[in-house]
């Protein structure tokens, strides 16, 4: 009994041993990890101190050509819009003097269909058609073209 007794405690001693041994390992491999990322974190951190060091160095060697490079982006930038201004000019100018619409034209507007005709650039006559181009063809039988472009209704976007 006596032997029982001492045996079940050895037993019990030993596994408390080996759950210790356990947690010493996880404990060991989780400061591994932070040990790791620790490492990684100081070279990112000693890379942008390198990279900064860097941009200091190159203004102070170039102060007044790196300023002269983003005023001259700023009048790129606004020869850009004004090269866009102009050309925007020229097509209102055009449009202007081009001859009036005559004809048909498929407009979507509130989820419906419309056709709308014109004459001389004045609008005759709005047909409200169905919600899609294939409904329209199948209940009015009209004869939408099939490569039409449907304006859209800016509420609608």
């Amino acid at each position: 009994m006596i032997n029982t007794q001492l045996h079940n405690q050895l037993i019990e001693q030993e596994i408390q041993r080996k759950v210790y041994e356990a947690q010493k390992r996880v404990q060991e491999a989780k400061m591994q990890v932070l040990k790791e990322r620790l490492r990684q974190a100081l070279y990112i951190v000693g890379f942008l101190f390198i990279v900064l060091i860097l941009l200091i160095i190159l203004y102070r060697i170039f102060p007044n050509k790196i300023i002269n490079c983003l005023e001259k982006s700023n009048n790129i930038n606004t020869a850009i819009k004004s090269f866009k201004e102009i050309k925007q000019e020229n097509l209102n100018h055009k449009k202007s003097s081009t001859k009036p619409f005559n004809g048909v034209e498929y407009v979507k507007e509130n989820n419906y269909v419309y056709k709308l005709v014109y004459k001389n650039g004045v609008l005759i006559q709005e047909i409200k058609l169905a919600p899609t181009i294939i409904e329209s063809i199948e209940q009015k039988h009209e004869k939408i073209p099939q490569f039409s472009t449907i304006k859209k209704d800016k509420d609608a976007q």
